[in-house]
């Protein structure tokens, strides 16, 4: 800690966690030592140590867990599917991540009224229903509902989703393959199954994405809604001046 520069000493003890996360002297789920020990280790008032401390847990690197202390976070994912089109088994792999999935459900039903006007079907179509629990390193990131025309999809059927890649399924015919995906973002309020699958609080952020795929004809092949947990994704977005 250099006190004769103009550098705020609570800005200098922040980067020098953040240096030891990055050389692993601190790792994810490691218990930091408590305010009044980082005091006397570093010499520095607990009210430098308190706003370091504030600004990690708002970051999402460290977190507090009330009665034990302030731990290490686990590094989010950095979710650039939203710059390309990309299965998640196919992102995960690229990212060093073992993925998993769970199907928590894959039949055929009528299609509700807000799928059959984002794939723009006649009322009471049959579409085939995937809903699958998504981890990575087996911890669970993403619950996905996905609706797809019975008509032209059900081929799809004869697949184990727990094993296979829609999109790779998709792609065998030039009439489902997917070509464009047009997706649209909000935060929510998690619900009660969306804590249960996740393994998260009610208080932990929701983001959900609605998205239609569709195939070089322009017509929509999927559509899907994907609620992930906000504690651990971040998404990236790219964008270039005209």
């Amino acid at each position: 800690m250099d006190k004769t520069t103009p550098i705020p000493l609570y800005f200098q003890f922040k980067n020098i966690l953040l240096d030891m996360m990055k050389e692993e002297k601190l790792q994810p789920g490691d218990m930091i030592p408590t305010e009044f020990e980082l005091c006397d280790i570093f010499g520095i008032s607990r009210t430098t140590v308190r706003q370091a401390l504030t600004e990690l847990v708002n970051e999402s690197k460290f977190y507090r867990v009330k009665g034990r202390g302030t731990f290490v976070a686990q590094d989010k994912i950095n979710q650039d599917f939203i710059k390309r089109i990309e299965s998640f088994k196919a992102e995960m792999e690229r990212k060093g991540y073992t993925p998993t999935s769970i199907v928590l459900a894959f039949e055929v039903v009528e299609a509700p009224v807000e799928v059959a006007v984002a794939l723009k079907l006649p009322v009471h179509s049959d579409v085939i229903s995937l809903k699958r629990l998504r981890s990575a390193d087996h911890e669970p990131i993403v619950i996905t509902q996905t609706y797809l025309p019975y008509s032209s999809c059900k081929n799809v059927l004869d697949y184990d989703m727990n094993n296979k890649s829609l999109y790779k399924i998709l792609s065998k015919n030039i009439n489902t393959k997917i070509n464009k995906v047009v997706r649209n973002i909000e935060a929510v309020i998690p619900t009660k199954e969306d804590c249960e699958l996740l393994q998260i609080t009610k208080t932990t952020a929701i983001q959900v994405f609605h998205y239609i795929g569709y195939n070089k004809f322009e017509t929509p092949i999927e559509y899907t809604v994907s609620r992930y947990r906000g504690d651990k994704n971040v998404f990236t977005i790219e964008q270039y001046l005209s």
